[in-house]
């Protein structure tokens, strides 16, 4: 038994360095909790001022998307106001080709009556018989009337008078009555 008594001691300082150490450790241990505690308030306030943060974040950005959407439907409305007057303004050109192929015509036809005119009997020399004067009257009612035909086929939306007072320059505008007068 006498060893026993021998590693008796051996086994009670290795004990008392056990022990000397897990108390080292566990002073160091409780200075870290010590310093995680009071971190832990600090990271509570961190993540306090976070939260209001993504907040303010998230109400940016629905503030941004109801203003996204407003100006989307002004720029719709403009993009719809673009095409009605596109549609408008083909339709104007339309007529307006309509009465200078009308116009031409009529040109046409009177140059082939002064030539006819001319190349009566009464020699090379002669000038021409004076020419009766036009019946303006007579064509603004058929080309009138030839209009009153095309725009009942055509049914386009109605109100230039009222577009080209609130779109259109003053020019633009005195055009845009004029054409709508003569329809």
């Amino acid at each position: 038994m006498t060893w026993l008594q021998d590693y008796g001691l051996v086994f009670d300082v290795t004990i008392c360095v056990l022990l000397v150490t897990t108390i080292g450790y566990a002073m160091v241990l409780n200075r870290k909790l010590t310093d995680l505690r009071s971190a832990r308030s600090d990271m509570e306030k961190v993540v306090a001022d976070f939260s209001a943060a993504a907040g303010k974040a998230q109400g940016g950005l629905d503030a941004l998307k109801a203003r996204s959407a407003d100006a989307g439907d002004g720029l719709a409305k403009t993009v719809d106001d673009a095409c009605r007057l596109a549609d408008e303004m083909a339709f104007l050109v339309k007529k307006g080709n309509e009465i200078a192929d009308r116009l031409e015509v009529a040109v046409a036809a009177s140059r082939k009556l002064d030539q006819q005119q001319g190349k009566m009997p009464g020699g090379l020399g002669q000038q021409p018989a004076p020419r009766a004067p036009m019946d303006i009257s007579k064509m603004e009612r058929k080309v009138s009337q030839s209009q009153h035909d095309a725009d009942a086929k055509s049914a386009k939306p109605v109100g230039l008078a009222k577009l080209a007072k609130r779109k259109l320059s003053g020019s633009d505008s005195e055009l845009m009555r004029t054409l709508q007068a003569m329809r």
